[in-house]
């Protein structure tokens, strides 16, 4: 039996569970390179002048710890759709700030692309291997 090019290779539950692993890698991976020169990033945050001097303290020192949580919680596949309204709706706060079109040699914001990929999560749902599958499976009576 041959693959068809028009067909899927394998079942669809696993869509999910990809989706889950890149973003929650790339929260994960994000958050932790903050916390590595989170005073440089405190300052960079600043510089943007988007947000009063304090707020900009506030966000830039919460976001590091915000996008690990996020990050973990899509991988273990905990609160899925939560997580994929909360990243998707952090995603489009970097999208705001930076723009559709960033300028230099990006075509456009990447964030865009991992905005759909958190909002996909809200209609695939976790997919296999998820902890949200474990919660849903009510003890028996």
């Amino acid at each position: 039996m041959g693959i068809k090019i028009n067909q899927p290779i394998g079942s669809s539950v696993w869509a999910p569970f990809l989706i889950r692993l890149a973003l929650g890698a790339y929260f994960i991976m994000a958050g932790l390179g903050k916390l590595e020169v989170l005073s440089a990033f405190i300052e960079q945050v600043k510089t943007f002048g988007m947000l009063p001097s304090n707020v900009s303290a506030l966000y830039a020192t919460l976001l590091p710890y915000i996008e690990v949580g996020i990050g973990s919680m899509m991988i273990l596949g905990l609160w899925t759709t939560l997580t994929g309204i909360l990243s998707g709706l952090l995603i489009l706060s970097f999208v705001f700030a930076f723009g559709f079109f960033p300028g230099g040699h990006d075509i456009f914001n990447k964030d865009l692309i991992l905005c759909a990929a958190a909002c996909s999560l809200l209609f695939s749902g976790p997919g296999v291997y998820a902890l949200d599958n474990v919660r849903r499976v009510a003890p028996a009576a």
